[in-house]
């Protein structure tokens, strides 16, 4: 009985422990898909300053399905079609106030606002700014983004 008993204790401590391992192994996984979502959003801001479309449709899906800021559905050639087609210049965006949301290891949605400076093909300058919703998934081991509404904030006057 006297050996029974640590057997016993030890058997249960162990049950009563495992699922706070896991929530710490799940919690340093979603740290680390949180900073990686981060980091291709920003790679995502400065492909569209450099008209980079080949560089955007690498983390976007085939099926990809959005909204563009003039409330366009899109579809991955659609959105690539835009950037090649932009006629703005832009000389910086920046992502800012990024929320990641991890729902499950394969499925997150990131939220956040950017910040836009350029010219327009006229030569003026403006300063226009987003909200923007981005949800991607982990395929086949590559986070690609699934679906995007993009709403454009009204300029200041």
């Amino acid at each position: 009985m006297k050996l029974f008993t640590p057997v016993l204790v030890i058997t249960l401590l162990a049950f009563a422990v495992a699922p706070c391992a896991r929530a710490q192994e799940k919690s340093a996984d979603s740290s680390a898909t949180k900073t990686k979502l981060k980091e291709m959003e920003d790679t995502w801001e400065k492909a569209f300053v450099n008209k980079d479309h080949a560089a955007i449709g690498n983390m976007v899906a085939d099926d990809f399905a959005g909204f563009s800021s003039k409330g366009k559905h899109l579809t991955k050639s659609q959105l690539l079609d835009e950037i090649k087609n932009e006629t703005d210049i832009l000389s910086s965006a920046l992502n800012e106030k990024m929320d990641v949301h991890v729902y499950a290891p394969n499925l997150a949605t990131v939220c956040g606002t950017s910040t836009e400076k350029g010219k327009d093909k006229n030569g003026k300058e403006f300063t226009r700014s987003f909200a923007w919703v981005d949800t991607w998934m982990e395929r086949n081991g590559k986070w690609e983004c699934i679906a995007e509404a993009v709403m454009q904030f009204p300029e200041k006057k």
